[in-house]
């Protein structure tokens, strides 16, 4: 999604926030095509996907009050959209349900353009904000993204996190 559309979905989260209902179709016609995507990307059944989705949708708009005016609204709904997802699986996995059957049926659709487009720039916003990093603080990270062994000391996961702090406070400091 392009920015002038993020950053209208953010303008019109705030507007719905602040109690402005007529933000709600423009807002939801905005967010939905979007969440369902990514819930049908990531869980395997039609029907858990939309489920996930539509209680995603439920929780930002019933948590628009809580919306942190400086970030980015699309941001906040996929991290609760995640959030769901993982909720889903949860509740799969008490049920004991297999996904074994359907993931067979299931296809996993080429990226559309616009969403390889989006995948790059974030893949090259990520390395702009890893290269302003110290190098220490790019070696800590190496074991957390990569699927490297990584020491398990205290003093390692402490400087794993303080790099991760680092890297948030750069990413805020670029991105927003």
């Amino acid at each position: 999604m392009e920015a002038e559309r993020r950053r209208e979905l953010t303008a019109l989260m705030i507007r719905f926030a602040d109690g402005d209902r007529s933000a709600f179709k423009r807002l939801f016609d905005g967010l939905w095509p979007v969440l369902l995507a990514f819930t049908t990307r990531t869980l395997p059944s039609r029907a858990d996907a939309e489920d996930a989705a539509q209680q995603a949708l439920l929780k930002v708009f019933s948590r628009s009050v809580d919306f942190d005016r400086e970030r980015d609204a699309l941001s906040w709904a996929l991290a609760i959209t995640g959030y769901e997802v993982m909720t889903v699986r949860k509740q799969r996995q008490r049920r004991r349900e297999a996904d074994g059957d359907e993931l067979g049926s299931v296809q996993d659709p080429a990226p559309t353009q616009e969403e390889q487009i989006m995948a790059d720039d974030l893949r090259a916003a990520v390395r702009a904000v890893l290269g302003e990093l110290p190098e220490h603080d790019q070696a800590a990270l190496a074991f957390a993204f990569t699927g490297d062994a990584a020491p398990t000391d205290d003093t390692s996961r402490k400087r794993r996190l303080r790099a991760l702090e680092r890297l948030r406070a750069a990413w805020r400091k670029l991105h927003g």
